[in-house]
C-alpha cells in the first residue's frame, strides 16, 4: 500500500517541509526567514503539494519534528501538524529532531550517529543514535566546552553531524549535507512513514526548561484555498 507522508520541521532557524512516498523523498522546501515559521511553513506545504501534484486528502500521515531546539519553533510546528491532521482525520506522529538529522546520513556509512545542534547560552543539544535509528543516548543539553567529553563517550566508529560541530575546533569534523547540518523535514517524514503512531508522541522535547512564552498559533491549515 502506498504511504504518503508530510513532514514538518521547525525546531531550528530553518523551517522545512517534505513529502515522502513509500519512504522516498518526493519534494522538499525550506526557508530561513528570521521568526518566520508561523507565516511561511504552511505556504511551503501548499507549494510542495502543488509541485508533487498531490491533494491534501491524499496524505496518509503527518509527521513533525518535536525537538529539542527552539521553544517557539517547536510549538509552531506541532500546532501546524496537529491542525492539518485534525482537519484531514489523519494520524500525526512526533519525531525527534536530532534523530531526523541522523536519518540523513547515508546508510552505507558505518558508525554511530552523533548529532549536535546549537542550544545557545553556550550549550549544545547532543544525542547519539545507532545506524538503524535506535537511540543510544537521548538528547541532552551539553556545555560547549564539554562537547569533546560527550563525544568521547560515543561508540566507535562514529559519524558526527550538525553544522555547529564544525565550529568547535580540532577533533570535530562533521559529515556535511543539507539533510544533516540542521534538522530537516525529509528525515522527519521518512521516519514518520515507518514509526507506529501510538508510539510517536507529539509532546515537545525541549531538552531543558522552556523560558519562552507560548507563541501565537498560526492560521488554521483548513483556511488554505488549496484543493483537499
Amino acid at each position: 500500500m502506498v504511504c504518503r507522508v508530510l513532514g514538518i520541521e521547525t525546531s531550528s532557524r530553518r523551517g522545512t517541509v517534505a513529502l515522502v512516498e513509500d519512504g522516498q523523498l518526493v519534494a522538499s522546501l525550506g526557508h530561513e526567514v528570521p521568526n518566520g515559521h508561523a507565516e511561511r511553513v504552511l505556504g511551503l506545504v501548499d507549494q510542495a503539494l502543488g509541485e508533487a501534484g498531490w491533494a491534501k486528502a491524499s496524505l496518509d500521515r503527518i509527521a513533525v519534528g518535536v525537538g529539542p531546539g527552539s521553544f517557539t519553533g517547536i510549538r509552531v510546528g506541532i500546532a501546524l501538524a496537529q491542525g492539518l491532521a485534525l482537519g484531514l482525520d489523519r494520524p500525526v506522529l512526533g519525531v525527534g529532531s536530532l534523530r531526523a538529522m541522523c536519518r540523513g546520513v547515508p546508510g552505507d556509512l558505518d558508525g554511530t550517529r552523533c548529532a549536535m545542534v546549537d542550544a545557545h547560552r553556550g550549550e549544545l543539544f547532543c544525542a547519539e543514535y545507532a545506524p538503524n535509528g535506535d537511540e543510544v543516548r537521548p538528547p541532552l543539553a551539553v556545555r560547549r566546552d564539554g562537547a569533546g567529553a560527550w563525544l568521547a563517550q560515543a561508540r566507535e566508529p562514529r559519524v558526527l553531524i550538525g553544522e555547529i560541530a564544525g565550529t568547535l575546533g580540532d577533533g570535530f569534523a562533521p559529515f556535511r549535507s543539507d539533510l544533516t547540518d540542521l534538522p530537516h523535514a525529509a528525515g522527519v517524514a521518512q521516519l514518520g512513514s515507518v514509526l507506529v503512531p501510538e508510539g510517536a508522541s507529539t509532546d515537545a522535547v525541549y531538552g531543558r526548561p522552556a523560558d519562552a512564552i507560548r507563541p501565537n498559533l498560526p492560521r488554521s491549515p483548513l483556511s488554505s484555498g488549496q484543493p483537499t
